[in-house]
């Protein structure tokens, strides 16, 4: 019967310490993990992301997420660019587009 026990046991911890793991890894996950302010908002925790002058702008996962032209949120981090104040910008692949064309 102690056998049984101390299975359940060993099992129980097993259990925990992976749920552990797993819950930190997607806590931490996408590289969402510099203390420096979102250069849209001043959150944290961001992602350093290099301007094309090659200055570090810092964005939280939020506007990473959101095209910062027409609005919507997506699931996924979005394509970027820089803008003309040297902060990255993010877009959805539509209004990315259009932003090339126009730049071209």
């Amino acid at each position: 019967m102690v056998r049984k026990s101390m299975k359940k046991v060993v099992f129980g911890t097993l259990c925990s310490l992976l749920m552990a793991v797993s819950c930190g890894c997607s806590m931490l996950g996408g590289g969402y993990t510099s203390d420096e302010p979102c250069a849209w908002c001043g959150n944290t925790p961001t992602k350093k992301f290099e301007t094309s002058k090659g200055a570090d702008c810092y964005v939280c996962e939020e506007h990473t997420h959101e095209c910062g032209i027409c609005g919507k949120n997506f699931d996924k981090e979005l394509k970027h660019y820089t803008n003309m104040l040297d902060i990255e910008m993010f877009a959805c692949d539509d209004c990315y587009d259009d932003v090339q064309e126009l730049n071209n």
